[in-house]
């Protein structure tokens, strides 16, 4: 699940925090019977309002990203069509659609992940390809090929993904959506690409085998694909790596960032040695990849941008926190329940010695799926003139959420992920807009090509 962590944890761990049940993300059910249950309609209907009451309670600033009237509307037809006893998993795909109305990608109910660890651990296999979505439609982010009896059987990367089991990718994308957390509906949609293997069996119920129809380069053909199959990916990065140093060109080397959800401590070696690199190779151009980024820890991309500042600098400018009845401090120290509390961030970071630090040219691609600790990342290094940010806009807002707090619905024991605190950019820009990169660039799945990447060859020379 290290995906969904990168965008979880971040939220966890910005500003800091304390291991209380809160801030438990994958608690193990205390009731494991509670699976095969089934919950009455009376039950099922209290947890809804629950839900969205535990949301109002700790957001803060639930009345800017929700539109009530739209919520409580969705509520009433929710409650209308639960009308017999369910289990959480067909619960889920009732209330789970209330996610998306919170218009926050920091605040989304989780999928029923003991239901779904469990029947992984019994041998089905989950949806074993990563996915790409451009406008609404599927494509293979990158290459498979598996070797049977019959011989070698390849899925080229970029590969358009019709339908899943009878089931037209574009309805996938458009019902999956709903499940998910996400400012905009581009990064919702973004989202469940990034969420893909969950979201295909929370929402639709597939495991274990799945028939897809792809198209590739005109062609269309359909392939099953079953539990016992292993498909490996042909792409030369693998899939696993967090942090990768290429050098492309003699002054031009690419530094992919997967994920800021690593221990800080082996991020802060790993990138000693790929800057000491770039030093020995004197590399005059440098590109670091967070387009499939959301996010992790600060404490790692802090570290990143000490080595790419030439002065001081901040992460953001303030912040708010709503107070509810987990995140008040010991003995309510902080203040009461309900209290919105704004303060002026001081901390600056220093940079890496001049002996340390890149001083070239620094680009950073960006685009929907950069979110959370890589948006800091991104504004941190915009707002601070360290380099020059490519790609596509942010799915995300610039100020965005923080600080996830979770709890439980009382009955079923859904559990829900909420904001409760808000960032302001280091310029200190109120205005809520996505991050806008610097040069902008359209990508083209369909060819498998990387046409950011070609742009900023094309600047570079």
């Amino acid at each position: 699940m290290n995906t969904l962590k990168a965008i979880l944890l971040f939220t966890v761990l910005f500003l800091g925090g304390c291991a209380q049940s809160h801030l438990d993300i994958f608690p193990d059910l205390e009731d494991p019977s509670l699976m095969d249950r089934e919950i009455s309609v009376a039950e099922l209907h209290q947890d809804i309002d629950a839900y969205v009451a535990g949301v109002r309670a700790r957001h803060p600033d639930f009345d800017g990203y929700a539109d009530e009237q739209v919520l409580q509307q969705r509520v009433v037809e929710l409650k209308q069509q639960i009308d017999q006893p369910m289990t959480r998993v067909e619960f889920f795909r009732y209330v789970g659609q209330l996610s998306h109305l919170f218009n926050d990608g920091h605040s989304f109910l989780l999928w029923p992940y003991q239901e779904y660890t469990a029947a992984v651990a019994a041998g089905q296999q989950p949806f074993p390809f990563a996915v790409k979505e451009q406008n609404g439609a599927l494509y293979l982010a990158r290459g498979y090929a598996q070797t049977a009896a019959n011989g070698t059987q390849s899925l080229p990367a970029g590969s358009q993904i019709l339908s899943i089991n009878g089931v037209a990718a574009e309805h996938i994308i458009e019902q999956g959506q709903l499940y998910v957390g996400g400012e905009t509906r581009r990064l919702r949609d973004a989202f469940v690409a990034e969420r893909f293997p969950y979201m295909l069996w929370a929402v639709f119920g597939m495991l274990g085998e799945f028939e897809l129809v792809l198209k590739h380069e005109a062609q269309t053909y359909s392939v099953t694909i079953t539990s016992d199959e292993q498909w490996q990916s042909q792409t030369a990065q693998a899939a696993n790596e967090d942090l990768e140093l290429q050098l492309l060109e003699p002054n031009l080397a690419y530094l992919r960032v997967g994920s800021f959800d690593v221990d800080p401590e082996q991020f802060a070696g790993a990138v000693a040695t790929h800057f000491a690199t770039l030093k020995e190779q004197k590399v005059q151009h440098l590109i670091i990849d967070i387009r499939d980024n959301t996010g992790g820890n600060t404490d790692t991309a802090t570290e990143l941008a000490s080595y790419l500042a030439d002065a001081p600098f901040k992460l953001v400018s303030h912040v708010t926190e709503r107070l509810n009845e987990d995140n008040r401090g010991w003995f309510g120290y902080k203040g009461s329940v309900g209290d919105m509390i704004h303060t002026p961030w001081t901390d600056e970071v220093s940079p890496k010695s001049e002996a340390k630090r890149f001083a070239g040219d620094v680009y950073v691609l960006v685009g929907p799926v950069t979110y959370s600790a890589a948006i800091v990342f991104a504004t941190t290094v915009q707002d601070n003139q360290m380099g020059t940010l490519v790609g596509e806009p942010t799915g995300g807002y610039a100020n965005q959420t923080a600080q996830g707090n979770l709890f439980n619905l009382p009955h079923s024991q859904l559990r829900a992920y909420v904001a409760t605190r808000l960032l302001v950019r280091p310029n200190g820009a109120s205005e809520v807009t996505p991050v806008m990169p610097d040069v902008r660039v359209q990508p083209d799945m369909a060819s498998g090509s990387d046409t950011a990447l070609t742009k900023i060859k094309e600047l570079v020379q």
